[in-house]
């Protein structure tokens, strides 16, 4: 059973549908999303709501990616890191 419940992110309600045995689960990631958002726009307020989204978006999939990454086999994890670091690498030779 679907049920509608209210978030707001930088002052701006939404309405999320949600399954029911989903709405704790739903309301603390919200909380956990608003709190990166309010620390984000403490740090940079001459940022838009939208910048501030955006890279606010990208920090938390660095969390994921990150936490995905230390379950991996270390081998794997060693190799992923590699790889992004020579990506860094490649993209500042490139860009001079």
């Amino acid at each position: 059973m679907h049920k509608s419940i209210r978030v707001r992110f930088l002052g701006k309600d939404y309405t999320l549908r949600v399954e029911g045995d989903d709405e704790l689960a739903t309301l603390e990631m919200a909380a956990f999303l608003e709190k990166k958002l309010q620390a984000f726009k403490a740090a940079h307020p001459e940022q838009s709501d939208l910048t501030t989204a955006i890279i606010t978006a990208l920090a938390v999939t660095e969390e994921l990616f990150v936490e995905k990454s230390s379950n991996m086999d270390p081998g794997d994890a060693v190799n992923a890191q590699l790889k992004k670091m020579e990506k860094v690498l490649s993209d500042a030779l490139l860009s001079r």
